[in-house]
């Protein structure tokens, strides 16, 4: 047991490496035939495939986002009251411009898209935006008929037949209308309009679609981009089939954006104008009143103007008046300011001081600072990270603007008691004046308070309204939205290189799989790699199953392959007679008798003495494949029933002598080991130069085995795509630590073109049931003909 296992390690020490390119290339080139049927296959199918293909085209248009910031003075001011410097507005921007409720403002001014128009080709499935030869208008929809497909037939004569083909809504709905009249289902109630009047026999598809799918269906698709890193260039675009509908949506989405904009622009200055309207309407009663009653004193009492010291007196009265009113009018605001900032922080900008006149620096840049975070705020929604953060430096600016009015309120108020003062000394001389001076003053000094307020609320509302006008978007389009480029315009050629190297790889698959599951014996190489003993040579296959086809044949390569073997064995055995050679196999079917006969035949065409013998006396072959009809042969002889002489046969056409196996004994492997059957080879050595035994497979039975001391050449026949590669590399180890002496091996059946993969059946074969459980069979030759003299024409026909 030692020695067999020393025996198999050393055996497979000695093995090489089993790739060899050159051999896969060869084996590829072998099966060309699949490589260029399944070539066009996938040829065929990407055309098909690219027939289908639908373009993808990507729309894009730009904005100049500006970036509002405060200015340094204001930051400087604001960060002394514990509010941090402004924010950049880009990011704002772009987070706005993919809001929900602005996309739903654009949709809304699109009412083209609620309805898409589909044309299927054999092909292509298309949406015709723009170009439907129909407008479906729609007064109510099912709200559960939202994404369903429905089929128009449109008729020549102006009807149409509407339908639910897939069955989405009802396989069983058909609805007939004419263009132009209203159409009521409880499905829906449209009007069908012809976009021309040419009506013509087709076949259309309409779904309608919600606001809510279009609204996501866009955000999800919209991407924004800056043209450079670091510029405020943004390129806003959609990628889809349908490129004129993206590109009208873009445009309206820019313009929607601007006039957003503009709109929270304007909102300071339309408070501003309203704010000064409500002052306008007080005031304006109150500049009549005084004005009527100016114009019934002078009237009623004759007077057209007061004396100069009267004069006098008024003026400094007016003047007093007047700055009163200015104290009054910031107090008006400062009152506003402080509502506004209890109760009124979610509707918008604060009006400025500036607008009223009220130029105070440090109110100023509160309100202004104040604006303008309102305004960020507005900006995000309120799970934006950065909402809290404004509403943070909110809360700090109003704690600060309260401080400034508060101490805003204590100056008016020390402000007031001086004018009140200097008013009390001035009403002392109007008091001196006569009745009449002193009334006419009075009425004269509120018309004139009345009159400059009056005059200063018009100059601000109409500075207001300028401001308004002059107003534009902080941001700008720069191009229009147009087709950028076709995304999908290399997927054709992709598709056909995919295609083709799935078609070219398939039969490459099936190639290594057949190579890697294939476990036969195939050419002279696989011997060399899994046998243990020296290959001896190689016979080719041949199409004929004349077994004696080396004699009738011997110019051809195949008769020149045994010539090849013949010279070897005797080089082996260093001699050219008195021979004998037994030919046994591992498995059954591996073609040792085909061979047997025609090694047989090669040495009877040197004119010396030649028997063949067949020794595979559990199933003898031999008279079946030569037509012979004699029944006894050695195991006849071994059992003492013929004499030798009386056994061997000799037959027309065939140039050998022939002693058969005989009847199958019960005992043959008895009979296998018996004296009488090595004083039979003696015997035989006398009587010929050549004796070749055909004997039964060595890998199944051990009569083999003791046949083989008494041979010069013991050979192996292995048969390529037929003898088990494992069970044959098994056999050699065997049969290597059991040191069988003199063995060869000789691979058979190899075909013409090397490679050893065509798929040939050959004729010749024979079956084993020896009753020891292995169960190997292959199918009995036939034999054609009883003439074994024909002559071939050229070797390709054997």
């Amino acid at each position: 047991m030692d020695e067999y296992y020393y025996s198999k390690q050393q055996f497979n020490d000695e093995e090489e490496s089993g790739f060899d390119i050159k051999e896969w290339i060869a084996l590829f080139l072998h099966y060309w035939y699949l490589f260029v049927i399944f070539g066009v296959l996938a040829l065929g199918l990407a055309y098909l495939k690219n027939r289908s293909l639908i373009e993808n085209f990507q729309s894009s248009g730009t904005l100049i986002i500006e970036e509002t910031r405060y200015s340094g003075g204001s930051q400087a001011l604001m960060q002394g009251f514990g509010v941090q410097a402004g924010y950049s507005n880009v990011d704002n921007q772009i987070v706005m411009l993919t809001s929900y409720d602005l996309i739903n403002r654009v949709v809304d001014s699109l009412p083209q898209l609620n309805v898409d128009y589909i044309s299927k080709g054999r092909f292509k499935t298309r949406n015709l935006y723009n170009t439907s030869p129909i407008i479906i208008s729609s007064d109510y929809i099912d709200p559960n008929i939202y994404g369903a497909l429905f089929k128009i037939s449109l008729k020549a004569d102006g009807s149409f037949i509407i339908t639910d083909e897939d069955g989405a809504v009802d396989k069983s709905l058909k609805i007939q209308g004419r263009y132009g009249e209203p159409l009521q289902h409880n499905l829906f109630f449209l009007t069908v309009f012809p976009v021309n009047q040419q009506y013509t026999n087709q076949d259309l598809y309409f779904r309608f679609r919600s606001k809510e799918s279009l609204v996501s269906d866009f955000i999800s698709r919209l991407d924004l981009k800056f043209v450079l890193e670091g510029s405020s260039v943004l390129n806003v675009s959609l990628t889809s089939e349908t490129p004129e509908r993206d590109i009208d949506f873009i445009n309206k989405l820019c313009e929607t954006f601007l006039a957003e904009n503009l709109e929270r622009k304007n909102d300071a200055a339309t408070k501003t104008m309203r704010f000064i309207d409500e002052q306008l309407d007080t005031v304006s009663k109150s500049l009549s009143v005084s004005e009527g009653a100016m114009t019934e004193f002078r009237r009623s009492n004759q007077i057209v103007d007061l004396p100069s010291h009267s004069t006098e007196v008024l003026g400094k009265a007016t003047q007093y008046d007047e700055k009163r009113a200015e104290l009054k009018l910031r107090e008006t605001y400062l009152n506003y300011l402080t509502n506004y900032l209890k109760t009124n922080l979610a509707s918008g900008a604060v009006v400025a001081p500036s607008s009223l006149g009220l130029n105070e620096p440090m109110l100023m840049a509160l309100v202004q600072q104040f604006n303008e975070l309102i305004s960020e705020r507005n900006k995000i929604s309120e799970r934006n990270p950065l909402y809290t953060k404004y509403d943070r430096d909110i809360d700090n600016l109003k704690l600060s603007i309260n401080e400034v009015v508060k101490n805003m309120r204590a100056s008016i108020n020390i402000e007031e008691d001086d004018l009140n003062r200097k008013l009390a000394g001035v009403q002392k001389e109007i008091d001196a004046l006569p009745n009449k001076e002193m009334e006419m003053i009075s009425i004269e000094r509120k018309y004139r308070v009345d009159d400059n307020y009056y005059t200063f609320f018009l100059q601000k509302r109409a500075e207001a309204a300028i401001q308004k006008a002059s107003n534009s978007p902080d941001n700008n389009i720069l191009d229009k939205a147009r087709v950028i480029t076709q995304i999908n315009q290399d997927k054709k050629s992709r598709t056909t290189l995919i295609y083709l190297l799935i078609g070219l790889l398939i039969p490459a698959i099936f190639v290594i799989l057949k190579e890697l599951l294939n476990n036969t014996i195939r050419n002279t190489k696989d011997v060399e790699k899994n046998g243990a003993f020296t290959l001896l040579g190689a016979i080719r296959h041949t199409h004929s199953t004349d077994p004696i086809l080396a004699g009738i044949r011997p110019r051809s390569s195949f008769t020149e392959m045994f010539r090849v073997i013949r010279t070897r064995i005797e080089f082996i055995v260093q001699r050219k007679s008195k021979i004998t050679i037994m030919a046994t196999s591992a498995e059954s079917g591996d073609g040792k008798t085909y061979f047997c006969t025609n090694l047989a035949s090669v040495y009877a065409l040197t004119g010396l003495k030649t028997l063949l013998m067949d020794m595979d006396i559990r199933k003898p072959s031999i008279n079946n494949r030569l037509g012979i009809t004699e029944k006894n042969g050695v195991t006849n002889y071994l059992i003492g029933e013929f004499e030798l002489n009386d056994l061997i046969l000799r037959k027309d056409g065939i140039p050998f002598d022939i002693l058969l196996a005989g009847t199958v004994p019960p005992n043959p492997g008895e009979l296998i080991r018996s004296d009488k059957l090595k004083d039979m080879f003696a015997q035989l050595r006398t009587m010929y130069d050549y004796i070749i035994v055909d004997s039964s497979p060595i890998g199944l039975v051990a009569d083999a085995y003791s046949l083989a001391p008494l041979m010069d050449t013991n050979l192996m026949i292995v048969r390529s795509e037929k003898t088990n590669k494992g069970f044959f590399k098994k056999l050699n180890i065997q049969l290597k630590a059991d040191n069988i002496s003199n063995m060869y091996t000789v691979i058979n059946d190899v075909k013409p073109d090397g490679t050893s993969y065509s798929k040939y059946t050959s004729n010749y074969g024979y079956g084993y049931g020896y009753g020891y459980g292995y169960g190997y069979g292959a199918k009995e030759g036939k034999k054609k003909g009883n003439s074994y003299t024909r002559y071939y024409e050229d070797d390709s026909e054997i």
